[in-house]
């Protein structure tokens, strides 16, 4: 039997009976298919794809060096253009995942942490087996971690100082809040750089103005600071814990807008939205007439924040890298990751309701029959939604920004006139 009639008759693993090695190879054999385009003809996606193509690459190594190929050793031609083509998509993926250097599960390598001591990573295991070194910036396995004097105010949480561990669970300790009939719950993280001056104190002293509301969390991306995350809440509850923190003023000891690495990432329930609605969103957000008008309400430019890419309504159903503007990688929330960090009370409310509103604008905003384009997806016809009494109610931060910025025209409720950006 030769290579190719062996590769017709074996299938690819999560596959089915809908695709063979060897229809996986004529995909191959003109260099233009990737990965993703298996994601999108297929549906199959994640670790299943990962599996499904090392797989397919190891089998077929084996069949090309297994002595029964003998009508194929005159064609040694093939054999290599076969192997390289399985290679080449197998090399592709693999830098999207990796296999735990612990449990030997496969996760994506945005989703698992680099271990610098065994150069490699590990996925979910990581909080069952690891813990986070602040002073050395570093995960250790529990076996080799190095106490020292400086670890002696560490918990097995890795709280320190005020702080807790990159990979802590805030919901373990902070319940979701509720106000009235709100239903939609949101979820802020923003990150903070502290001062020359700063007070050696000053997470605990976050801490203790966020109680039962928010908690500092490490974050290694910054350089001398940390994120205050959150508990899940509604709207007015979410807005009503940043106005403790606003009133508490630490401005004079963090910084947040005037850095080149904070940023505000705010999470919504997915619960509360529909596939069709995240669609939606995902259209708005990355769409090009809409570019100026999302860099304007983040405060920078996308390539400030995180990758922009053309999305369609479809788009809602396939999961999204971590670091886009709107990522979908999370199973219970969607994230937007537009922000610029910023600590001023008009900043953090104008983001927070800019979230909520929108939300909200894509449900009046019906699909095309027979198209994945929405036109109506538009910031004009966002602006114009928010010019209703109702909503200019709701929204009294962004409707003010929203004037202000020359997008609408009214008058605007008498909100302290306080800086913005800080």
């Amino acid at each position: 039997m030769t290579l190719l009639s062996k590769l017709r008759n074996e299938n690819c693993l999560n596959f089915g009976s809908t695709l063979s090695l060897y229809g996986m190879y004529d995909h191959l054999k003109y260099d233009r298919y990737t990965y993703t385009d298996f994601e999108d003809t297929y549906g199959v996606e994640g670790v299943e794809l990962y599996d499904s193509i090392k797989d397919a690459y190891e089998r077929v190594k084996h069949l090309i060096r297994a002595s029964s190929l003998n009508a194929d050793r005159h064609d040694p031609s093939r054999a290599f253009s076969l192997e390289r083509h399985f290679s080449n998509l197998y090399v592709s993926i693999s830098e999207n995942y990796t296999e735990c250097n612990d449990c030997g599960d496969t996760s994506c390598r945005d989703d698992s942490i680099y271990v610098a001591s065994y150069d490699n990573y590990v996925g979910s295991c990581c909080s069952d087996n690891y813990r986070y070194h602040e002073g050395h910036d570093e995960y250790y396995h529990d076996d080799d971690y190095p106490y020292d004097d400086e670890d002696e105010d560490y918990d097995d949480d890795g709280y320190c100082n005020g702080i807790y561990g990159y990979d802590y669970d805030v919901t373990e300790q902070l319940n979701p809040i509720y106000h009235g009939n709100e239903k939609r719950l949101l979820a802020t993280e923003i990150e903070v750089e502290r001062r020359n001056d700063c007070s050696s104190t000053i997470a605990e002293k976050v801490g203790r103005t966020m109680e039962n509301f928010a908690l500092c969390k490490h974050d290694g991306s910054l350089q001398n600071g940390f994120e205050i995350v959150s508990a899940p809440a509604t709207i007015s509850a979410l807005k009503e814990g940043w106005t403790k923190f606003c009133e508490a003023n630490y401005s004079d000891q963090l910084s947040s807008w005037h850095t080149a690495t904070c940023g505000m990432h705010i999470h919504v329930d997915r619960t509360s939205l529909t596939p069709l609605e995240i669609g939606k969103l995902l259209v708005f957000v990355n769409g090009k007439a809409n570019s100026k008008f999302m860099e304007a309400i983040a405060g920078r430019n996308s390539t400030q924040w995180s990758a922009k890419k053309y999305k369609g309504i479809k788009d809602a159903l396939q999961r999204s890298d971590k670091y886009e503007a709107l990522a979908t990688h999370k199973p219970k929330t969607i994230e937007f990751r537009i922000f610029r960090g910023n600590i001023a009370k008009q900043g953090i409310m104008r983001n927070i309701e800019f979230v909520d509103a929108i939300c909200n604008f894509v449900r009046t905003v019906g699909m095309d029959k027979d198209t994945d384009t929405v036109n109506r997806l538009s910031y004009t016809n966002f602006v114009s939604y928010m010019n209703t009494s109702e909503n200019k109610g709701s929204y009294p931060y962004l409707f003010s920004w929203l004037v202000r910025k020359g997008y609408n025209k009214g008058r605007t409720k008498n909100i302290q006139n306080e800086s913005e950006e800080s």
